[in-house]
């Protein structure tokens, strides 16, 4: 991620996350947050299933990188 690239302000990584919080239906969660001594965004997803886990944390980790590229 560049530094002070507007991550919060991306529609695409907004659509993301809903998609990934709509998936797990209240049975997992998503935490998107900054690094405060990187320029990196920390992208964690817990669900029931690790697949699931991993499916929705590498898309928004692609959206990340997209929009933030």
């Amino acid at each position: 991620m560049k530094p002070g690239a507007d991550w919060k302000g991306s529609d695409a990584i907004r659509r993301a996350i809903s998609t990934a919080e709509g998936a797990l239906n209240g049975r997992g969660r998503v935490l998107i947050r900054a690094s405060g001594t990187e320029p990196v965004l920390r992208v964690m997803v817990e669900a029931e299933k690790v697949d699931d886990a991993l499916l929705h944390a590498e898309s928004i980790a692609g959206a990340v990188k997209e929009a933030t590229a």
